[in-house]
């Protein structure tokens, strides 16, 4: 598969569009490599991960966090480094998908909210809106084509005449939509193409949503010691005694906990809590810090298995490279396991 086009199914997930602007999302490191058929995901653009994915012969590296936030010499003999000496000796892509995954919160960052099985859902902290799109199309046989549109999320299908065909559907879906259609309606011209005020998709971080039923706090936590790589987590504020609304944020969302509770969440889940953040969680209100590295793991994982299966059998193999945690718990008496994916 050309590199080009590997990165656009990336972006047709991760739409660099969505970055905030303080980040780096996209290409960290051009390749010369035109062509991939091994494709690495992991969370970090570690020179230990490099090494892995470049010994199973991956042309492009695949990463939630970019190399640096800000652009800088190889001045040193460092990580940052080491990273680039690695990547460009072997003419590889390295590409970070950061807060344009983050914000796509219909995707892999609802991994959770699809484990808990969270409803009315809404985001924590909207950060803006894509229009959907009208394609209409002119086809001897409309009907096939609308059979073939209706299995995809988030596209509708109606037909406006004997020959005429028109789907409303998120802009990141505008080259599936397009492919089927052709391949369902060989005969299909398009029209006209219109981009509409409404539906939009909005996009943003963090989700609030309510359990089907409420869970005790114990039980919660139970559950995500059985989800996340990490078998201890810090609780700040109170602990209700049971969960009815759960909000959360991959990473360092711990600014966001007003958010959460001004949105009806007794729990919030997040990472990177600092003291004063903890002292400022209001009554009746707990947030449970499960690390910067768990949430987004189980993201970055879950982000390569769905690669995977849009690929499918003829595109690059996709191999998720596991991270560490660099935290683990200490007790007297030993220390606390942690689990290894």
């Amino acid at each position: 598969m050309r590199v080009d086009d590997l990165l656009a199914v990336i972006e047709a997930t991760a739409d660099p569009g969505r970055a905030a602007s303080w980040d780096r999302s996209g290409v960290q490191i051009a390749g010369t490599a035109e062509r991939c058929d091994k494709l690495a995901v992991a969370l970090d653009p570690s020179p230990d991960l490099a090494r892995q994915a470049l010994a199973w012969g991956a042309q492009v590296i695949l990463t939630h966090h970019p190399v640096s936030l800000a652009p800088r010499l190889p001045d040193r003999l460092d990580d940052h480094h080491r990273l680039l000496t690695l990547v460009l000796s072997r003419g590889a892509w390295l590409y970070a998908a950061h807060t344009s995954l983050d914000t796509v919160v219909d995707g892999p960052p609802a991994w959770l909210a699809d484990a808990f099985a969270l409803v009315g859902r809404r985001i924590l902290e909207p950060a803006g809106r894509i229009p959907h799109l009208a394609v209409r199309w002119r086809a001897a046989s409309p009907p096939s084509g609308r059979a073939a549109l209706a299995g995809l999320n988030g596209v509708s299908v109606m037909l406006l005449g004997n020959d005429l065909l028109e789907a409303v559907f998120p802009r990141r879906l505008t080259a599936r939509v397009l492919a089927m259609v052709a391949a369902a309606c060989p005969d299909a011209r398009e029209l006209s193409r219109l981009s509409l005020d409404e539906p939009a998709e909005a996009y943003g971080y963090g989700l609030v949503g309510d359990l089907p039923a409420p869970l005790p706090l114990d039980a919660l936590l139970a559950r995500l010691a059985d989800l996340l790589p990490r078998r201890f987590f810090l609780l700040a504020g109170s602990a209700p005694e049971t969960v009815s609304r759960l909000a959360y944020c991959p990473g360092s969302g711990a600014d966001m906990a007003g958010r959460a509770f001004a949105a009806g969440a007794e729990v919030y889940l997040t990472g990177d809590l600092k003291y004063h953040q903890a002292l400022a969680v209001p009554p009746g209100r707990c947030v449970v810090d499960v690390g910067h590295f768990s949430l987004e793991e189980v993201m970055m994982r879950r982000f390569a298995e769905s690669l995977a299966a849009e690929l499918g059998p003829d595109g690059p193999a996709v191999r998720y490279f596991p991270g560490n945690d660099p935290f683990s718990a200490h007790v007297p008496g030993g220390a606390l396991p942690r689990r290894t994916e």
